[in-house]
């Protein structure tokens, strides 16, 4: 449980306590996978050096902090088209430069785009 000490003074917000709990609730979720220990921070209003600093402390003190268990991955029906069957490309975004080989690739590069990449991929087709 978060405890919110009122003893501050000035507009800066009042000292916020957490408890091993929470400490240990938040680090979990910043360490699940593709998690972004910056987001988590942000969602509790903590800097994210402090949950770094709570994942050093619970893990020399032996607490248990595991991230939360996900699904097992599993296999997922997929239905391939025949290469002849022709396809709709997606709409283009501004920007957006679509170079087309003579095999069919495609290569969409989005902005920004760097002159060295587009160059490079030029150089690739040609």
């Amino acid at each position: 449980m978060m405890i919110i000490d009122g003893s501050g003074t000035g507009g800066a917000e009042p000292r916020r306590r957490f408890s091993d709990d929470d400490k240990a609730r938040i680090v979990s979720e910043a360490m699940m996978p593709g998690a972004s220990v910056s987001d988590v921070a942000r969602r509790y209003r903590v800097c994210s050096s402090l949950v770094y600093r709570w994942q050093r402390v619970l893990l020399r003190d032996g607490v248990p902090v595991e991230a939360p268990r996900l699904p097992a991955p599993a296999f997922v029906p997929v239905e391939v088209a025949s290469a002849g069957a022709a396809t709709q490309p997606e709409p283009l975004g501004p920007g957006v430069v679509e170079v087309i080989c003579s095999g069919g690739q495609r290569v969409r590069l989005a902005p920004p785009i760097d002159t060295r990449v587009l160059k490079a991929v030029l150089a690739g087709f040609g």
